[in-house]
C-alpha cells in the first residue's frame, strides 16, 4: 500500500500493535506493519534485554516503544513550573 505514512515509516502497509509481547511487535514489524513495545513496566536492563530480542527478530524493520512519560497536572496547576521539576518526578529506575 502506498501512502504517505508508509513511506515516512518504512513499512508496506498501515497497521500498528501495541504489545507488551515481544513476539507480537517483532511479527507485525517483519510482516511489513509496525510494532509498537509496551515498555512502560520494564525495568532500564529488562527494556536492553526485550530491545536486544527485538532487534534479532525483525530484519531490520522499524519499529517503536511505547514510554510512560509522567504527567503534566504540574504545569497546569502550576504556572511556571519548569523542566526540571518535573524530571525529580521521574523514578530512578527509568
Amino acid at each position: 500500500m502506498n501512502s504517505q505514512l508508509c513511506a515516512r515509516l518504512g513499512i508496506e502497509f498501515p497497521l500498528f500493535a501495541f504489545s507488551h509481547c515481544r513476539d507480537v511487535v517483532a511479527a507485525v514489524s517483519k510482516a511489513g506493519g509496525f510494532g509498537v513495545f509496551g515498555a512502560g513496566s520494564s525495568s532500564p536492563a529488562e527494556l536492553e534485554v526485550e530491545l536486544a530480542w527485538i532487534d534479532q527478530h525483525v530484519d531490520g524493520k522499524p519499529y517503536g516503544v511505547d514510554l510512560l512519560i509522567p504527567e503534566n497536572l504540574a504545569v497546569r496547576e502550576a504556572v511556571g513550573t519548569v523542566n526540571r521539576d518535573l524530571l525529580v518526578r521521574i523514578p530512578n529506575s527509568h
